[in-house]
């Protein structure tokens, strides 16, 4: 569109702003712009790199315990706030090895056979052997039954009365058939 051909309608100011939006043409010689490099994030990253190198011979560092705070835990795992019923109590807890009686001294055994006397027999063979053993069994509270037996089914599932009938051995064309070795095994169109 030309300026000559807006007509008087238009302001002048329009007219100038079309014509120079009419101006074009090819672009020649486009070249990509990169964006600016901020010098002081460039020398930032070659310090860095130049500190950086191979780890050699690597050791794992624990992180520093506390002696208050291991301390309170040794006493809680030893039954810090433990209330024993009386002095045989105390003193079980304290001496009791945990892995049988065959490991614990005479007395405390002794102490331990009262205690178990009233329950099953059982009981006190797996805490002097230190493993369990003849555990009492009730089947109410069996996890793992054994399978139960099943019954056979009395009819058999096939059934072979015999007879001059061959038996279906499979299909031809949809149709269930029979194979018979001394029959013709090819048609013939006479």
């Amino acid at each position: 569109m030309r300026p000559e051909d807006t007509g008087p309608d238009l302001d002048p100011k329009v007219d100038a702003a079309i014509a120079s939006m009419q101006k074009g043409g090819a672009i020649r010689k486009v070249k990509k712009r990169s964006p600016k490099k901020n010098l002081k994030i460039e020398q930032a990253l070659a310090s860095s790199m130049q500190t950086g190198g191979a780890i050699k011979k690597p050791k794992k560092k624990s992180p520093r315990k506390d002696q208050k705070i291991e301390e309170a835990l040794a006493a809680k795992m030893q039954g810090g706030n433990l209330k024993f019923h009386d002095a045989t109590h105390k003193y079980l807890h304290q001496n009791l090895s945990g892995r049988g009686g065959r490991l614990d001294s005479p007395f405390v055994r002794e102490q331990m056979h009262k205690l178990m006397s009233r329950y099953h027999p059982s009981i006190f063979n797996s805490y002097i052997s230190g493993k369990v053993r003849d555990i009492p069994h009730d089947p109410h509270y069996d996890l793992n039954p054994p399978p139960m037996p099943t019954r056979r089914d009395p009819r058999p599932h096939v059934i072979d009365t015999g007879g001059s009938m061959a038996a279906l051995t499979h299909s031809e064309n949809g149709i269930l058939t029979a194979y018979d070795s001394t029959f013709y095994q090819h048609y013939e169109i006479v």
